[in-house]
């Protein structure tokens, strides 16, 4: 079978001759190019493609191809950068708001230092934001990339964020959310159901789009959500799954880092997967426990590899070790993906990715 025929081969129902194999290589891979380190046959346009497939790993991850886009008017934005910091600002007929991120040259990446939203006056240029975003279908973007991958791997094909994962990470970040929810909470509320509102149509361009598999984006993690969920996240995660499963489609989601508090949920919710799934000894919950948690045999397990073991004190044995625990429990029963969770960090053992593919394969007689 093809890495694409493995991905998808649990969605559909089909044992794999092995179980796919899914790294996100795009932290190493712009850490190690910033370095200079990188080997010159992966410089190119198509060398991360290239380099997934000498380290046998599924291309998804970096390769989106969204089945929508979206316009807006009335919207202006725009950034500056200096010494380090970039201030990114949005200006409606409601206001500006101004968000500011630093780079952090020994983690090769950036955090956000003052999130966009601070007040209630704030929500309302968010609200405004998101009433003057218009969705369209855009099949193309998925089908050009997925012919471009080709059958090394599939498009990740993204839905739009759900209306509290949009406050939590893009505008207001947990200690913002958290407090406008306590105290002005029927603003907050106003803000989830215009986000929601504006994603109906690109809920329309997902369902008659071209891609099987869609996955929700949200980047979810039980600290800081499982107490808003019920609340805030349950409805609107049931609805949308309805929406795609009528279409005919498959939904993964995002759940990374501490996963007891989410996992359960998301299944009772109806997702036929949760990607980057993290378990011992870096997450939360042990392997073995997994398919307990979950309470649902159907349940597609994709992740089970902590990026955190690319790096020391883990070694190739343990690696392997770890790995072929995930295999033996949820291997036979063709509900695993096999993924890094989340990302291959910049100090990891880029080798791994080969140990790893190499041991499916070896574990699967192939």
């Amino acid at each position: 079978m093809t890495p694409r025929e493995r991905l998808l081969a649990p969605f559909r129902g089909i044992m794999p001759d092995q179980p796919a194999w899914v790294a996100d290589l795009g932290y190493w891979y712009p850490a190690i190019k910033s370095q200079g380190t990188i080997e010159p046959r992966y410089q190119d346009p198509d060398g991360y493609m290239r380099l997934h497939r000498d380290l046998g790993v599924c291309i998804y991850y970096g390769h989106g191809g969204a089945m929508y886009a979206a316009r807006q008017e009335g919207v202006e934005t725009g950034t500056h950068e200096e010494g380090g910091i970039t201030t990114r600002w949005w200006r409606t007929p409601a206001g500006e708001i101004v968000e500011r991120r630093e780079y952090i040259p020994q983690a090769y990446c950036s955090a956000v230092t003052e999130y966009a939203v601070k007040t209630v006056e704030d929500l309302k240029v968010v609200q405004d934001i998101y009433a003057r975003r218009e969705y369209y279908p855009n099949p193309e973007g998925f089908t050009k990339q997925s012919e471009r991958i080709g059958d090394a791997g599939y498009p990740i094909s993204p839905v739009p964020r759900g209306p509290m994962a949009a406050l939590m990470t893009d505008w207001c970040g947990v200690v913002n959310t958290c407090y406008l929810l306590a105290d002005e909470t029927a603003a907050v509320e106003d803000t989830l159901a215009t986000i929601d509102r504006r994603n109906d149509a690109a809920f329309d361009a997902i369902c008659e789009g071209p891609a099987p598999l869609v996955h929700f984006c949200d980047n979810l993690d039980s600290v800081n959500y499982t107490s808003l969920f019920d609340p805030y996240m349950r409805e609107y995660y049931t609805r949308r799954l309805e929406q795609v499963h009528a279409a005919g489609k498959k939904a993964t989601t995002h759940l990374d880092g501490f996963v007891r508090g989410l996992l359960p949920r998301l299944v009772e919710v109806g997702f036929d997967s949760v990607e980057s799934i993290t378990p011992g000894p870096v997450g939360d919950v042990e392997i073995e426990e997994l398919r307990e948690l979950c309470g649902d045999q159907d349940t597609i397990i994709w992740g089970g590899i902590p990026g955190a073991m690319f790096s020391p004190p883990w070694t190739a044995e343990q690696v392997r070790e770890h790995t072929l625990r995930l295999l033996d429990e949820f291997g036979p029963d063709n509900r695993l993906v096999v993924g890094s969770a989340d990302q291959v960090p910049p100090d990891g053992a880029i080798e791994y990715c080969r140990l790893i593919a190499d041991t499916i394969a070896e574990w699967a007689g192939t």
